[in-house]
């Protein structure tokens, strides 16, 4: 049975975890992923982002959930990453214009943190509460904005694939823990 626990479990272990843990944490916080993802080429970055939510979002794409958005542009802020990404809805896709470090021309705006984005991703919390918790944000036309905060507060939980969940829990996990 030792065997199955495996080597994280010997003394040595532990003292490696909580010295690498905290350094890892840094290296993958918010302000430095979001550097690494602007180092990415733009067609990279805007291909997987398309990709991702046509996929996890397939069924309320094929509804019509997002016609709204056809023909405009929403840029949503990831603040503590210092990263904009501009999408637009076309020919029932999304589509994404850019990844950039600065705001640029939008229709409507919405600016959150990781973590509030990560729970609302999760739906450990809803849109209007991050909203008059002043945690989500909103600008431009905000009637459009709103829209969208609405449409993600609508979404099915089960629309999201747990791997995509998972790799958020385990994100969040590191980069809530507290520096040693």
């Amino acid at each position: 049975m030792a065997e199955s626990s495996g080597v994280l479990n010997l003394p040595f272990a532990n003292n490696l975890k909580s010295a690498f843990l905290p350094k890892f944490a840094s290296w993958v916080a918010p302000k430095n992923l979001g550097f690494c993802v602007r180092l990415v080429p733009q067609l990279v970055n805007r291909k997987v982002i398309e990709s991702v939510l046509n996929c996890v979002l397939q069924e309320q794409v094929a509804d019509g959930d997002f016609d709204y958005l056809t023909g405009k542009w929403l840029q949503v802020e990831i603040r503590d990453a210092q990263l904009f990404v501009t999408l637009g809805f076309r020919n029932g896709q999304f589509v994404c214009r850019e990844v950039v470090r600065q705001a640029c021309a939008a229709n409507a705006y919405l600016s959150v943190m990781t973590v509030d984005a990560i729970d609302m991703v999760q739906q450990k919390i809803d849109p209007d509460t991050l909203f008059f918790q002043r945690k989500l944000t909103i600008g431009g036309d905000t009637e459009l904005a709103h829209h969208v905060k609405n449409t993600l507060d609508t979404l099915d939980p089960e629309a999201i694939p747990k791997v995509v969940l998972t790799l958020l829990q385990h994100y969040q996990a590191i980069i809530s823990r507290p520096a040693i």
